[in-house]
Formats: structure tokens, C-alpha cells, sequence
């Protein structure tokens, strides 16, 4: 039995979800404008403050005693990304998570969690943004990821994403190629890439190589073999090494990725994204260099349904253009836990939203995609 306050959450739910997914479903070709986004960032905060006893107390905290205390989306109080590690982020009761996904970390130390009641805006925001700087000339591809089966890996948010590119993007010969297992990734995992790698070049199919940055240097390290894919295929690489036992320079892994497996850099996407948010951030380089135009001036693009802020870490007042500051993300597809979220990643604007990632703040802990990809590559 159900009280008036769920049915309320629930009827809220409905509007907010189908808003978010019309916003996400306009994309880049009818863009939401800063108004309308304005409005339904206001509208998931009220919602969240409501149904959401930590971050309401969070808020609290803040100053802010009410939705109406918010005059504008940029007011919105943000929550350090480390605070998914403690309490429950969450707009909705336990017994209706859909999902839930945790935050890398080595043995011994406090994981994150995002819970989630749907994985509609994840998955809508996922497919958008893929479609648009991943695949916008075609269907379908042949997709190789540097990552375990989703079974192997049910709380890895980078594996959910890669599972979602095979059921939206995948072309026949879709595949997962590392084991989750600590240890045994290295070798084994080398051996199926390259089995994989040969039958894309035997077939004569464009594909797209996709995985942390950690995972192909490592792949690569493993083999002394190079490829040449078919023209057409690409790469998508994200995460860092910073904090993690291999270190490689991101233009020299740029250039191996080139040598070794025929990929040029210009079809080498970064993305950049993280557990506890729901939409992803990807440059134009690959778009540009099929001809399709770059969305801004170099960078990481910012999705018509989110918002970024760069911000003085210390004062929180926004940086100039070009200054380095602390990244603060605004995602309308983050509604069931918090909308606003600010990181312990650096960037600066380089051109109209667009940015680049300018590391990390000084103490700030190791984390992210590439942590993971390194223990399930055994870490050596």
C-alpha cells in the first residue's frame, strides 16, 4: 500500500522523466535553451529537496531552506562527488532500485554508489551523445571493449555504458575482452583482443576500439604485433593514469594507438564521465574529421541537457575563460539522485561549451574508470 507522499514522488517522477527525455531526445539539432533548462533544472531540484533527506539536510547546511530559495540554476547547491560515499543519494526508497553503481576503489577503501530507479535518462543520455561524436555516420559498428562482461562486472557504470553501446550501436562481432577477474586479464585478455583485432582486419569491418586509457597501454604492451583496421574504424578512450602504477603520456598513447592499430588520432575520441553522474562529455575531433563539423573550439562538449560551471575551488565565484578551476556539473539526467555535483577535476573553458580537462586538485584521491581497468588488469 502506497501513501499519499510515494504516489506524489511517483506522479512527479512521471512529469520530470518524460521533460528530461524530450530534452535528451532534441539533442543538438533543437538544443534546450537556457530558460527552458533553467526551469526543469529548478523543477528536479525542488523534487530532489523534497524526496531527498540527505541532500535536503545538505542543503540546509548551505543556507538553503527551500526550493524558492533558488533563483536560478546556478544557485543550486552542489555535492562533492566524495558524498556518495557516505549516506544514500537517492530520491526513491531501496526496494525500488533498478540499479546501482559504485565508484572504483582499491581493497579496503570507501566506494561510492549512485542508485537508480530507471535507467531510462542514463541509457537516453548514453545513446545520445554516443550517436552524435562515436557513430554519426552510421548505424551500427563492430564494437571491441577493453572491459569485462557486464555479468562480470554488474556495478561498473563503464561496463553498463559499453552494454548499452552493444544493444543500441553494436554491429555483429560486438565483444568484451577483459576478465574481471585481479590476475588473469593480462595475458588472457591480450590473446582475445588480438583474435578480435584479426578478424576485424580479416572481415575487412570497420570497428570501434573502446576502453580506459590504462587498458590500452597495457593491451598494447602485452603485444608487440600491429594492425591495420579498416578504414572507418575508430577508438574511444577515456580516463587518465594519475595515481595508478603505469603512466604513459596521453599523446604518446595517441600515437602507439595509431601505429599499432592503424587508428589515426583524429578518430580517437576522449570521453570523459564518471559514476556518479548519468551523461557523458566527448570531444568533436572525430566528427570534424569525418567532416561533420566540430561543435566548439576543441574540447570536451557539454550536452544540451547538462551544464558545467568552473569555479574557484576555495571562493566558488566562475573562473575566467582559459583559468583552471574546479568542474562543477549540472545533469538534468541525474534526477533521481542529485542534479548538481562538483569534482576534484580541474579544467578550463576553451571555447563555447567546451572544456578541457586540466588534471586534478592537489591531495585529491585516485579514481575513475582507469583505477578499475587497472585491477582488472591484475595492476602489475
Amino acid at each position: 500500500m502506497t501513501s499519499d507522499r510515494d504516489d506524489a514522488r511517483e506522479r512527479e517522477v512521471a512529469r520530470l522523466d518524460a521533460e528530461i527525455l524530450e530534452a535528451v531526445g532534441r539533442g543538438w539539432d533543437d538544443p534546450l535553451g537556457d530558460i527552458a533548462f533553467d526551469r526543469l533544472a529548478r523543477d528536479v531540484f525542488a523534487h530532489q529537496f523534497r524526496f531527498n533527506p540527505v541532500y535536503r539536510q545538505f542543503c540546509l547546511l548551505q543556507g538553503v531552506s527551500a526550493p524558492a530559495d533558488v533563483g536560478e540554476w546556478r544557485q543550486i547547491p552542489s555535492v562533492p562527488t566524495g558524498a556518495f560515499k557516505v549516506g544514500r543519494w537517492a530520491t526513491f526508497p531501496p526496494e525500488r532500485d533498478r540499479a546501482a553503481f559504485h565508484t572504483s576503489g582499491t581493497s579496503g577503501t570507501a566506494r561510492g554508489v549512485h542508485h537508480f530507479d530507471t535507467l531510462a535518462l542514463y541509457n537516453a543520455a548514453i545513446v545520445a551523445s554516443a550517436r552524435r561524436f562515436l557513430v554519426p555516420d552510421r548505424e551500427r559498428i563492430r564494437c571491441l571493449f577493453l572491459a569485462p562482461e557486464p555479468r562480470m562486472a554488474p556495478d561498473s557504470s563503464l561496463v553498463h555504458m559499453f552494454a548499452v553501446f552493444r544493444e543500441a550501436l553494436g554491429a555483429p562481432g560486438t565483444a568484451f575482452l577483459l576478465s574481471a577477474e585481479p590476475g588473469n586479464a593480462g595475458v588472457r585478455g591480450a590473446a582475445e583482443i588480438a583474435a578480435a583485432l584479426d578478424r576485424a582486419v580479416a572481415d575487412r569491418e570497420p570497428v570501434l576500439v573502446a576502453g580506459p586509457a590504462i587498458a590500452f597501454h597495457r593491451v598494447l604492451r602485452e603485444s608487440a604485433r600491429t594492425w591495420g583496421l579498416p578504414a572507418g574504424s575508430r577508438a574511444m578512450v577515456t580516463g587518465g593514469f594519475k595515481g595508478l602504477r603505469t603512466s604513459a603520456d596521453p599523446a604518446s598513447l595517441a600515437a602507439e594507438i595509431a601505429e599499432r592499430l592503424g587508428v589515426p588520432p583524429e578518430l580517437q575520441a576522449a570521453e570523459y564521465g564518471m559514476t556518479e553522474l548519468s551523461s557523458q562529455y566527448y570531444d568533436a575531433r572525430l566528427r570534424a574529421a569525418l567532416g561533420l563539423g566540430a561543435d566548439a573550439g576543441g574540447g570536451l562538449v557539454v550536452p544540451p541537457w547538462a551544464r558545467v560551471r568552473i569555479v574557484d575551488p576555495a571562493g566558488g565565484s566562475e573562473v575566467e575563460e582559459g583559468e583552471v578551476g574546479a568542474i562543477v556539473h549540472y545533469d538534468l539526467a541525474n534526477r533521481g539522485s542529485a542534479l548538481a555535483l562538483q569534482t576534484s577535476d580541474l579544467g578550463a573553458w576553451v571555447g563555447p561549451g567546451a572544456f578541457e580537462l586540466r588534471g586534478r586538485e592537489p591531495g585529491a584521491e585516485a579514481r575513475g574508470c582507469s583505477l578499475a581497468a587497472d585491477l582488472w588488469l591484475g595492476g602489475a
